[in-house]
């Protein structure tokens, strides 16, 4: 029989003062939250659009987790009256969970999660906090029969065309992941192929095939809450990159400024490792090999901040071949992206990367054909490629966002 609750769950709020009227809301959510429905069943809060006009701050994000699952952290977040009461909520999804069941987990765990500013609120005497008998007992844990390994399989295609032009491209994938808190082994292959046809009325008809492969694994060995070790392997084949085969295999090493366990929040991390390779080429290269061994080394400086303000991420990597006489083979990638609430109503976002490429090693001697330009269906010499996407938005008037209403 249910019973009611008159608890805290352990949140430091005795001693607040004067209650509030409404507990007021902004969430910020980046993991498939159903916002109308989360409205509609939480009609004791006010939902606000604008982060600084609430007193809690909600963050939901999410990661892939063992079985291809999500592991999706609910950071509750106090402001002005609440300053100080923060707390951290962790949904495991099943892989596969469907959109009515994620859509009610997700409830389920704000309602939790809100319970102790909500109780602060004269919204208080309309809200209970209830549990069943039935799951009141302790749980025995069973062994994973599987030693936490999952396995995930798929195959697909799809089909377009018009009068003078039709594509077709199917693929197939297959992962194998074993995640614990002590190691994590992922694997990962696939096989895709295209074919685009062109017909013109004063043109022969030109007809395109693009195939790729791939395998990649990754063992990465836990030491401490910041350091890690292991190692990456790669495999790839291509028509577009001019592989018949590309081995590589990188044993390395990283460093987290910050524990592991509050990726969600903040990381800080750099990876270096050293990589033996091994490429055979479709076509003779510009550098007149059909196939070849070399060494390199590469590193990754990752920064990523998620906070009340927004978010803030920055990510540096390279590739270098090492030769004795000629250290100017290398790629640099640089990319970042902000999401700023400047001030209350106004927000600005931006994406950007930029790409320094002077490891063309795989090009072939040949020139690409007229064709193949206009279609990209070869990589072409470039000693740089950028993208930029920005934007600004300012909202004003009335801020709450608690009414839904679906018609049309």
């Amino acid at each position: 029989m249910p019973k009611t609750l008159l608890i805290l769950l352990c949140f430091p709020i005795i001693g607040f003062g004067q209650k509030v009227d409404k507990l007021k809301v902004f969430l910020d959510c980046s993991w498939n939250c159903d916002y109308d429905f989360l409205q509609r069943e939480m009609s004791y809060i006010d939902f606000f659009r604008d982060a600084k006009s609430v007193n809690l701050h909600i963050i939901v994000k999410g990661e892939t987790g063992n079985s291809r699952g999500e592991i999706v952290t609910f950071r509750f977040i106090g402001i002005e009256e609440f300053e100080g009461v923060n707390n951290k909520l962790v949904l495991d999804l099943p892989v596969n969970t469907s959109g009515a069941v994620k859509r009610d987990l997700y409830l389920e765990v704000l309602e939790k999660g809100v319970y102790a500013y909500v109780i602060r609120t004269k919204a208080s005497d309309f809200v209970t906090l209830s549990y069943s008998d039935k799951e009141a007992g302790i749980k025995v844990i069973k062994k994973d029969k599987w030693n936490n390994w999952a396995f995930q399989t798929s195959i697909g295609g799809y089909f377009s065309g018009e009068e003078s032009y039709s594509n077709s491209n199917s693929d197939m994938r297959l992962s194998a992941n074993r995640i614990t808190g002590e190691s994590k082994f992922k694997s990962s292959f696939s096989i895709n192929s295209s074919i685009s046809k062109y017909k013109f009325q004063t043109e022969p008809d030109v007809t395109i095939k693009s195939k790729s492969k791939y395998a990649g694994m990754t063992y990465v060995k836990s030491k401490s809450e910041h350091f890690s070790i292991g190692a990456i392997a790669n495999y790839s084949q291509s028509t577009f990159y001019n592989y018949d085969g590309s081995y590589k295999l990188s044993p390395c090493i990283e460093y987290n400024i910050f524990p592991y366990a509050e990726s969600s929040e903040h990381r800080l991390s750099l990876l270096y490792g050293i990589s033996a390779n091994h490429n055979d080429y479709t076509d003779t290269t510009v550098y007149l090999k059909i196939s070849e061994n070399f060494a390199s080394h590469l590193f990754e400086l990752t920064y990523h901040n998620t906070q009340t303000w927004g978010g803030f991420a920055l990510s540096i990597n390279g590739n270098q071949i090492l030769e004795k006489n000629d250290l100017k083979k290398y790629n640099v990638r640089i990319s970042s992206d902000v999401d700023w609430n400047i001030s209350k109503g106004l927000s600005l976002y931006y994406y950007a990367y930029i790409n320094f490429d002077r490891g063309q090693i795989h090009l072939p001697l040949y020139e690409a054909t007229y064709e193949e330009i206009i279609l990209r269906q070869k990589e072409l010499e470039s000693n740089y490629f950028y993208y930029l996407s920005f934007g600004i938005s300012y909202t004003f008037g009335s801020m709450k966002n608690n009414v839904v209403n679906p018609r049309f």
